[in-house]
């Protein structure tokens, strides 16, 4: 499958994009239903309650903990990834196949993220914390496919 430069930036933004929001949404979920849930063990919003004052403030912080790390994983750690890859799809000469439109290294975190992913699904952590992670996890993949979108409109801006 070849394709061009900017087509690879819409496709790799739109993965992430959408990647996010599906986390995202998961992590709102799973923080609102332990906020609900009096009987669910919920160590994160209690421990916040104790000055937020309710469960309910207790999940809103958590989400607004959850949201602002994410930005900033997005903008430090995300960044260098996304102009690294789209350097890599500008600086190659015309039209690019998915091998040549990603390194081996690209692949190799996205399977490990997706592990991690998964074993949080055995591993027992509370309802309120797989969410916050999932929430800022979720936050920093959109701000992420922002940055690509970004370079579509603007190809020499730097992230």
């Amino acid at each position: 499958m070849i394709l061009s430069k900017r087509t690879w930036l819409i496709i790799s933004g739109i993965k992430w994009l959408g990647i996010g929001v599906m986390l995202l949404t998961k992590g709102l979920r799973l923080i609102t239903s332990a906020a609900e849930q009096i009987s669910v063990e919920a160590p994160l919003i209690k421990a916040f309650q104790s000055f937020a004052g309710s469960r309910h403030q207790s999940a809103l912080l958590i989400i607004c903990l959850g949201l602002f790390i994410g930005f900033i994983k997005g903008r430090t750690v995300l960044s260098k990834t996304v102009g690294r890859i789209a350097d890599r799809i500008n600086l190659h000469p015309g039209s690019l196949s998915l091998k040549e439109a990603y390194d081996q290294k690209y692949w190799i975190v996205i399977g490990l993220m997706m592990g991690l992913g998964m074993m949080f699904k055995f591993l027992p952590i509370s309802i309120d914390i797989r969410g916050g992670i999932d929430v800022a996890i979720g936050s920093a993949l959109i701000n992420g496919a922002m940055l690509y979108f970004r370079r579509i409109v603007a190809p020499q801006a730097k992230v």
